[in-house]
């Protein structure tokens, strides 16, 4: 996987804990605080590696699932159903990768298939707005999987900036009723 960021971006490489072979980068755009971008490739064949991938895959999503995340890439689970949000016939890795997306309230965007049979290639974000108008561009000359095209959207944040934001980890019980029942 390759992820090219233009330069004006401010693309800042991050390090995660996680063994899973892949990068992350923060970029500094104009309408976010900043925006972490995750691009993922998990091979069919972990027989490349020395690592149980599906694991290192999941601790990747979690320690990355925050606030103005961007997570896509290629995670070949032929078997999830995203529309239906299950695992049709797919193994005990596909389930705990669709468990695991949850628990992280994460919201995929692909809704087409991006090979001949199945969903492969995804989008995850934490905010559902953040991603939207994902089009398929169709397949690229050298492969089976299809170029994918979506719209980040900065103007989702810039509306929510305009709101009343409460931090209520900060508040405590008491703040947290006192806003509770103004409403």
């Amino acid at each position: 996987m390759l992820l090219y960021v233009k330069h004006g971006l401010g693309a800042v490489q991050v390090n995660v804990n996680t063994e899973f072979p892949e990068h992350v980068c923060r970029l500094k755009v104009k309408g976010f605080e900043s925006l972490l971008v995750c691009v993922c490739y998990r091979t069919p064949t972990e027989k490349i590696y020395y690592i149980t991938l599906h694991e290192k895959l999941r601790d990747l999503v979690r320690e990355v699932a925050e606030k103005n995340l961007v997570l896509m890439g290629d995670f070949n689970y032929r078997n999830i159903d995203w529309e239906q949000l299950c695992n049709n016939g797919g193994g005990t890795e596909e389930g705990k990768f669709l468990e695991c997306v949850e628990d992280c309230l994460l919201t995929q965007h692909v809704h087409c298939l991006t090979t001949r049979q199945s969903t492969l290639d995804l989008v995850f974000t934490q905010e559902p707005d953040l991603v939207s108008e994902v089009q398929d561009l169709g397949p690229f000359d050298s492969s089976d999987h299809h170029l994918l095209m979506w719209v980040i959207n900065r103007s989702y944040y810039n509306d929510r900036a305009c709101k009343n934001v409460y931090e209520y980890s900060k508040m405590g019980t008491v703040g947290i009723n006192k806003k509770a029942s103004i409403r």
